[in-house]
């Protein structure tokens, strides 16, 4: 029976490889600009693995507000992987999160379906919010020489520093105005089409609040993950730019790019990425954005797809099949 189970695991990781392949949205020709930079790599991989690490160590906090079984990091870490594994191979955006939630209640069965939801939705909000956080504070810094390349990267920066002053003033509602929302969003709870969202969201502000003790780690930890994935994706990048690629301006830019991919257009950003960084990079004089995108998108996908390692190495109670996976869906 193990050896069964073992030959489905690897049937169904090569399967959804080979349809991620065959499918055209993974490109191996872009490889052979790649291995002409070996150390380039290296430090990407690296950036990569220690920016999951990062994730799962937030993640961890997170989760141990309510976990009454400690996992380890490294099995933490495993089931992060695999998530992000089957993110990038499976329709819908919050697939390879499911997967991970199936891990995770399988260690603690007290964890309830709705927390582990919020956990996913709580642990997004701080990796947004520190994303926005860090675009805006270096739109600050290099304002005025970024808004002498168009009108049209001005009105960019400009909204930079309106969701900036956003998430600032969200987060001193967490710890000086949290009835705030409920006040608000209590006259509309009379819509009909309403009734059944408000509470939801005013739930999930619950929760949020209820880690404001754990914000300042929570956000040191995600500004530290997403400054080195910018610095990952410049340093890989950087020699291949047409056009002047400076650091501090890549702090400025390629955050943008990464808030449109949170953006579940598509999986992993692939076909949207292209067309952003495109049109974001062309603003400061960058004529291939795209296929500096590319150059990420095959690292990054290159590293997810490593998750298939610990998933056909990791036992678990149940198989995870695409039908299971559908039905999850449809209940979210």
């Amino acid at each position: 029976m193990n050896a069964l189970k073992t030959i489905f695991k690897f049937t169904f990781a090569f399967a959804l490889i080979y349809w991620l392949v065959s499918s055209g949205k993974l490109d191996f020709n872009i490889f052979k600009e790649v291995l002409q930079h070996p150390f380039k790599l290296a430090f990407a991989g690296v950036g990569l693995f220690l920016t999951l690490f990062v994730v799962n160590f937030r993640y961890s906090i997170i989760l141990a507000s309510r976990a009454q079984v400690k996992i380890p990091l490294l099995k933490l870490f495993r089931y992060n992987w695999i998530g992000v594994f089957f993110n990038s191979v499976l329709p819908g955006s919050v697939s390879g999160d499911l997967v991970k939630i199936f891990y995770i209640k399988n260690e603690d069965k007290t964890l309830t379906t709705k927390f582990m939801l919020a956990s996913i939705f709580i642990d997004r909000i701080f990796g947004l919010s520190a994303l926005i956080v860090l675009l805006g504070t270096f739109s600050i810094f290099n304002y005025t020489e970024l808004t002498s390349y168009s009108p049209d990267i001005k009105k960019l920066l400009d909204l930079n520093l309106l969701l900036f002053a956003s998430v600032i003033f969200a987060f001193c509602g967490v710890y000086f105005f949290q009835s705030l929302p409920h006040r608000i969003l209590q006259p509309l709870m009379k819509f009909s089409f309403l009734k059944k969202v408000l509470p939801k969201l005013l739930k999930l502000w619950d929760e949020l609040c209820s880690f404001k003790d754990k914000i300042f780690i929570l956000m040191s930890l995600s500004f530290f993950l997403q400054a080195l994935s910018v610095i990952t994706f410049w340093f890989l990048t950087e020699s291949f730019a047409v056009g002047e690629f400076p650091i501090t301006y890549a702090l400025s830019i390629i955050p943008i790019g990464f808030v449109a991919l949170a953006i579940p257009i598509a999986p992993s950003g692939l076909g949207v990425g292209h067309a952003v960084f495109h049109t974001l990079l062309g603003f400061i004089g960058i004529s291939n954005g795209a296929d500096l995108f590319n150059i990420y998108f095959f690292v990054m996908i290159s590293f997810n797809l490593l998750g298939a390692i610990p998933y056909l190495l990791t036992k678990s109670k149940k198989q995870i099949s695409f039908q299971n996976l559908d039905v999850r869906n449809e209940e979210i």
